[in-house]
């Protein structure tokens, strides 16, 4: 269980790069059943005398005594005292760290400083950071049935989001939480994407609920659906032009291609109609380009209305 812990850990750390690696280096070795560090010259650095180690990720490694983890710097002080289930650096001077959950190989995780000041309390069934935020989630279990081996269960998961300091931005109880960009993210009331909403990295709520689609944002306007309709909208949430066609595509050169029925037009960024919807899609691609020098591949879209 730890081993596949450890090796989980390696794999998540951010890579050093090349320079600092041949300069400050320090890699693991083992003695008989314990491990060290040494530098690149073979001269040891750190004696043998943990269970397990990971490699050094900027400043710290995680060490194990065989059972919890803690984490050291290059002069083998214990930053992290070893007293983890679970302890992961962050590539900065914050560690995930962790207490085992009832079920296996599930964490209550938080954040905690190099000093040891904790961030974010053990709250959360996982954590990870976007943007320079801390995206939160937590797991809420439904015991479905139970064997002598465990229990057969419903998981429900809760998506909220933690500024540096620990502070809450939006509370831990949205469906989902998904980043369009580095200052705009999209939460939904559910985990069944029907109810959306734009919300900036703020926490102030932009739109309402009622979208089932929020786009990317494409020359500063998203597509956006309500019920069977599309239309779009700003970065800070107002509408930009209605939501009544019956499927739009993303701008591109300052305009959109439209589908009524089983015919295509386009309209510009004002929502005018340029080209009317009473024609086929290469039709359009190619008069736009003839017209407009918008230049798109002449591909008609599956449309899923």
């Amino acid at each position: 269980m730890l081993k596949y812990i450890i090796a989980t850990i390696i794999l998540s750390l951010p890579f050093i790069s090349k320079t600092i690696c041949h300069a400050q280096e320090l890699l693991p070795f083992r003695q008989d059943s314990l491990w060290g560090f040494r530098d690149q010259a073979g001269e040891t650095k750190i004696v043998p005398q943990y269970k397990y180690i990971t490699k050094f990720s900027g400043k710290y490694a995680i060490v194990s005594n065989g059972r919890l983890l803690g984490a050291i710097d290059k002069d083998n002080t214990l930053i992290i005292p070893i007293q983890h289930d679970y302890l992961a650096n962050l590539g900065t001077d914050d560690f995930l760290f962790g207490d085992k959950s009832k079920y296996f190989g599930e964490y209550i995780m938080g954040v905690i400083h190099k000093d040891n000041t904790v961030i974010i309390p053990k709250a959360y069934s996982y954590i990870s950071k976007t943007n320079g935020l801390y995206t939160v989630t937590k797991n809420l279990d439904s015991v479905i049935s139970k064997n002598s081996m465990d229990d057969l269960r419903s998981v429900k998961k809760l998506y909220g989001l933690i500024a540096n300091d620990g502070k809450t931005i939006i509370p831990c109880k949205y469906g989902y939480l998904q980043w369009v960009n580095d200052k705009l993210l999209i939460l939904t009331k559910d985990d069944k994407w029907q109810h959306q909403a734009l919300f900036n990295r703020k926490g102030k709520q932009l739109t309402g609920f009622e979208y089932k689609v929020i786009g990317d944002f494409k020359e500063r306007v998203a597509k956006v659906r309500i019920e069977d309709k599309y239309g779009f909208i700003y970065p800070n949430g107002n509408l930009a032009i209605p939501v009544k066609f019956q499927y739009c595509e993303d701008f591109i050169g300052g305009y959109a291609i439209i589908r009524e029925g089983n015919n295509w037009g386009a309209i510009d960024k004002r929502g005018n109609i340029v080209i009317k919807p009473n024609t086929d899609y290469k039709s359009v691609v190619q008069h736009l380009k003839n017209k407009y020098g918008r230049m798109q591949v002449i591909e008609e879209p599956k449309v899923d209305i």
